[in-house]
């Protein structure tokens, strides 16, 4: 197992904490804008009137916002006409593709996450979603408004088709040329064995993998899900191991959906059973904004069943079931999406309750129009703390993911001092994407996990070495600099037959993930 040599750098250091074998516990501080305890909640919400179509045009003077059924004090509020792309962006051609990993290019526009779920439907439905999606795409304008990505799923892989792009004919070459997949683990498990669980963990990875490509573009993400989307799972049909690890996996990937502003949209384009359907009116929100789990304050979501439509709710979206025209579907979910107030808020509680789930509402006071937002947020300690289950499942997916992740900006380039051990290689991550803890003395620290992960020609991990490491920063650094770098020495020897590196840093505190794979030479 290769060890991790102390690091020293003009301003920033880096060194090594207890190698070990398996991600460790390991201490962890409250993320911003997610926790009680943060200075600021900020929400993405979107105004509706009685026909369903957004609103624009209101103030502060027009929302309240509860937490808690407590009225809190509105700190800011940015309108619809605030979220747009910068004017280089806009002025660009339709040949341009966006590069989540340079945010500054999205301003603080809404981008767009088209997933075909070839995963969880039957493959007739699965053809009949994508013709919906092909129906979308054709009815738009050649140059679309936000950058969009079409994105695939389904039993061994999860693909990324077209990457962020305005250009509508290039999603619809995309979508073209991606042959349908048959849906093997439900036509032939369905619910029975281990298929429901195996779908349901390969949907959140996909989810979370989805999230982490797309964190640091600034702006909201609206995730737009066309398929059946994960299975329910019974509670009583798993034993408590299984079940809790299914409650801290969902739980988990739902507040880096949180943290990372995604919203999440589904359209089923098949089922029968009642869901949320198209909301129209104030009076379905407020039915909708009841129902099941989220009845009540302070009560979970996800406490009694791990249920796929409630990521809708929850994030500020919504599932649609049952609905035979699913391209105007997709493109009502496009639209909601696309013009939202950003509201931001303090919390006027200052209890820190361990696990706690905190409901969030807020009510649009002019007569006629609802505003929807997510449902609420976990405050005080969370799944983040546990650091040896959330880290090694973030790990895990992202040891063969297939998109590269942008959370953390990271680079890697082998160490070349002749004084260097052997396979020595420099990890360098960006000191404003870390989380950095004060120190009395006015220094800094960033916990991070650093994984290199050996690949085969076709992607798949024979190998990998993880080590728990801490960056230091002398006084007065400006740890907002996006040219500073953490620099991180690794030994990672690659394993026999290895075509690639995957190196990944995640920070501790809060669980955002970067990726850079490096080509080795072949001999």
């Amino acid at each position: 197992m290769a060890t991790a040599a102390l690091v020293s750098a003009p301003v920033i250091n880096a060194q090594t904490l207890t190698p070990v074998p398996k991600v460790e516990p390991a201490r962890a501080t409250p993320l911003p804008a997610l926790k009680v305890n943060a200075r600021l909640v900020v929400l993405d919400v979107v105004v509706t009137d009685r026909t369903g179509k957004s609103v624009e045009g209101l103030t502060t003077q027009d929302f309240q916002v509860f937490e808690d059924g407590e009225l809190q004090h509105i700190r800011s509020l940015e309108p619809p006409s605030g979220h747009s792309l910068p004017s280089a962006s806009v002025a660009a051609d339709a040949s341009i593709v966006y590069d989540p990993a340079q945010p500054e290019n999205f301003g603080q526009s809404p981008v767009n996450i088209l997933v075909l779920d070839q995963l969880n439907t039957h493959f007739a439905d699965s053809s009949y979603a994508r013709r919906c999606l092909r129906d979308y795409l054709a009815s738009q304008p050649a140059l679309l408004a936000q950058p969009t990505t079409l994105l695939s799923v389904d039993d061994n892989r999860f693909r990324q088709l077209q990457m962020l792009t305005r250009n509508r004919d290039s999603l619809l070459h995309a979508l073209a040329a991606a042959p349908a997949q048959y849906p093997w683990t439900l036509e032939v498990n369905g619910k029975t064995d281990h298929g429901p669980i195996e779908r349901l963990d390969q949907s959140l990875r996909a989810l979370e993998e989805i999230t982490q490509s797309y964190a640091r573009i600034p702006g909201r993400k609206n995730l737009i899900w066309v398929g059946g989307g994960f299975p329910s799972l019974d509670p009583e049909a798993l034993d408590g191991d299984d079940l809790q690890e299914v409650k801290d996996a969902l739980r988990h990937v739902t507040d880096v959906l949180l943290d990372t502003r995604v919203t999440f949209y589904a359209v089923d384009p098949t089922s029968s059973v009642p869901g949320m359907a198209e909301i129209t009116d104030a009076s379905q929100m407020a039915f909708v904004q009841a129902a099941g789990d989220s009845v009540g304050t302070n009560v979970d979501p996800f406490n009694s069943s791990q249920d796929f439509d409630k990521l809708g709710p929850v994030t500020g979206g919504r599932v649609v079931h049952g609905m035979n025209d699913i391209a105007r579907q997709i493109a009502s979910s496009v639209d909601l999406g696309s013009s939202y107030y950003t509201i931001s808020y303090t919390p006027s509680s200052i209890s820190e309750a361990i696990a706690k789930y905190r409901k969030i509402s807020v009510v649009c006071l002019r007569a006629g129009l609802t505003a929807t937002t997510r449902s609420g947020y976990y405050s005080g300690q969370t799944e983040q703390e546990k650091a040896a289950a959330t880290a090694s499942y973030d790990l895990t997916t992202a040891a063969e993911g297939t998109m590269p992740l942008n959370g953390i900006h990271v680079t890697v380039e082998r160490d070349s001092l002749p004084s260097a051990p052997p396979a020595t290689y420099i990890v360098r991550a960006s000191v404003a994407n870390l989380t950095w803890k004060s120190r009395p003395d006015g220094s800094a620290t960033a916990s991070v996990y650093v994984m290199a992960v050996s690949l085969n020609a076709k992607g798949k991990m024979l190998g990998h070495t993880v080590h728990a490491m801490v960056a230091s920063a002398k006084p007065d650094t400006d740890l907002h600099d996006t040219t500073r770098t953490a620099d991180f020495y690794f030994i990672a020897t690659p394993v026999p037959k290895s075509a690639a590196l995957r190196f990944i840093v995640r920070d501790s505190v809060s669980v955002r993930m970067g990726s850079f794979d490096l080509p080795l030479a072949k001999h």
